[in-house]
């Protein structure tokens, strides 16, 4: 298989890729680092090319989203700023923990998400608006009401940034169900909201990437092309899914996201196991 007859065949691939992961607000760059990988790319390579991936993705349903308004762009300015700075703290701090212990926490974070996720009810839901409280951010945005305790959420995002900094991983797959869960965003507007958080996440990634020389813009060019059909074809399937199947289908692939994780750091241990 000559060069540009793999590329043909990664961009198909990652068009399928990016379709699913654009329906529940993810960039997909759990998988392009490892199919990348996996097709003869280095380690060095790999990163920023699933970075512009990640953009491509993103940049591609965050169109679509925004032209159907769905996205809250004010809770996206508020929630990811935390995320970002921790990721940055998380990243500079990656050497003093181990990598094994940090994965085993995004496993189990992950999976108590996805089964919540699998839940008919939102937690906060239940809770009534409450007004007179500076730290109860309440939103009216598109006909929808919804609740943000402002220390809880502030704070999660803050853990998850640092995680993902450490991990090398975007944030949305923890973002988003916090804020299906805690806040009660509807699942589409948060799916949305997601959207645009990784892509100014990847963007901010890939700057870092090509300050230091490190992004092969032929080849990622190239792949994007795949990528942005997808996610403009994901997107628009989103908006056509009703609130409770979106939910249990990004349920399902938190899970098996968690389950692929939980598998490579068996891999990683099993020699010390032995």
């Amino acid at each position: 298989m000559t060069g540009m007859e793999q590329l043909v065949l990664l961009a198909v691939v990652f068009f399928a890729i990016s379709t699913v992961f654009s329906m529940i607000g993810m960039g997909g760059g759990i998988l392009y680092v490892p199919i990348l990988l996996f097709a003869g790319f280095s380690i060095r390579e790999a990163p920023s090319i699933s970075l512009i991936l990640i953009l491509a993705t993103s940049l591609s349903a965050t169109f679509t989203f925004w032209k159907n308004k769905k996205v809250d762009w004010k809770l996206a300015l508020v929630i990811d700023p935390p995320t970002d700075l921790m990721a940055l703290v998380g990243g500079y701090f990656a050497g003093y923990l181990p990598a094994a212990f940090l994965q085993s926490v995004l496993v189990l974070v992950l999976m108590v998400a996805g089964t919540l996720m699998l839940r008919r009810n939102n937690l906060a839901s239940k809770r009534p608006m409450v007004t007179g409280k500076w730290w109860l951010w309440n939103r009216h945005f598109q006909g929808n009401d919804y609740r943000v305790n402002l220390p809880l959420v502030l704070t999660a995002t803050a853990a998850i940034g640092f995680l993902s900094g450490m991990l090398g991983i975007t944030g949305g797959i923890i973002k988003l169900p916090i804020m299906v869960l805690f806040c009660g965003v509807p699942m589409e507007i948060a799916v949305a909201t997601s959207t645009v958080m990784v892509a100014a996440t990847a963007l901010s990634g890939l700057v870092g990437h090509t300050m230091s020389g490190q992004v092969d813009g032929r080849v990622g060019a190239i792949l994007a092309l795949g990528a942005i059909l997808g996610g403009t074809m994901g997107s628009r399937v989103s908006l056509k899914l009703n609130r409770l199947l979106l939910k249990r289908v990004f349920g399902v692939a938190v899970w098996l996201i968690a389950i692929r994780l939980a598998v490579q750091l068996f891999t990683w241990m099993e020699p010390a196991i032995r």
